[in-house]
């Protein structure tokens, strides 16, 4: 973890796709909200790192963001959330450092508990069992793509997003409810597509984000483009000529 803190430290991240907080720093002690001319302002009084790869910024008692970071430090992946639940591999279980992902937690048993019952998760392979505890165990299997380097995207009803985070080390899942999926990228390594929200029909905040998801489809980062063309249609769901327009855009990601 420590590791991981060092090699950010100081890079200045543009965030895409946000609503008002637009770029990010870490100095080695707190984490900034920076100007567009790359000041530093009031640092945010809570973060954390909270695995290799994924650091945490606190907003409210009811808000958070997660935001986890590519191996080459060149991108990163925030994520609103509203709800978690930390689950740990349950016991008897044989641990080993999650290399090859999802095949390395394949039928590990994670147990954890919310408000209302105990939670079991597995991946089977194929996909996601789902079992809650308050009488009886009820077992719902959902399907689940990998949506970013050890994470797991399942949907539920009424257009809900999870995503399932799991720790480099395999001793640990967070399993996260979704408000928002973003995207962003070092300073270093400046976005190129500039396509307009007239012509895309998206809104200036998804149209910004359909041009990072573009440079990571053209870059060969099919896993976060897809990830992230599939927020674009869960945003874009009431939006007819968009959707036709993201799918002429992004057909190589299909």
């Amino acid at each position: 973890m420590e590791k991981f803190a060092t090699s950010i430290t100081n890079v200045l991240w543009d965030l895409r796709g946000t609503n008002s907080l637009r770029h990010l720093r870490y100095d080695g002690e707190s984490i900034f909200p920076v100007t567009g001319n790359g000041m530093n302002q009031n640092p945010y009084k809570e973060h954390a790192f909270v695995d290799v790869g994924v650091f945490q910024l606190v907003f409210s008692d009811t808000r958070a963001a997660w935001y986890f970071v590519s191996d080459d430090l060149k991108f990163v992946t925030p994520i609103n959330i509203s709800e978690m639940v930390e689950f740990k591999a349950e016991a008897g279980t044989v641990i080993k450092p999650v290399k090859n992902f999802p095949q390395d937690i394949q039928n590990i048993v994670w147990v954890g508990r919310n408000q209302k019952a105990e939670l079991k998760l597995r991946w089977n392979g194929k996909e996601l069992e789902v079992g809650a505890k308050q009488d009886a165990w009820i077992v719902q299997k959902v399907d689940a793509v990998v949506a970013n380097r050890r994470v797991l995207e399942a949907g539920g009803e009424n257009n809900v997003l999870f995503w399932l985070a799991v720790s480099e080390d395999g001793s640990e899942a967070t399993w996260l409810k979704i408000d928002n999926i973003f995207g962003g990228h070092a300073r270093a390594n400046p976005g190129k597509a500039s396509q307009t929200a007239a012509t895309t029909g998206l809104s200036p905040q998804l149209n910004d984000l359909a041009n990072h998801a573009e440079d990571l489809m053209n870059g060969g980062d099919q896993m976060r483009a897809a990830t992230l063309l599939r927020e674009l249609e869960r945003k874009s769901a009431d939006n007819k000529e968009a959707l036709k327009k993201l799918e002429v855009r992004f057909k190589a990601l299909k």
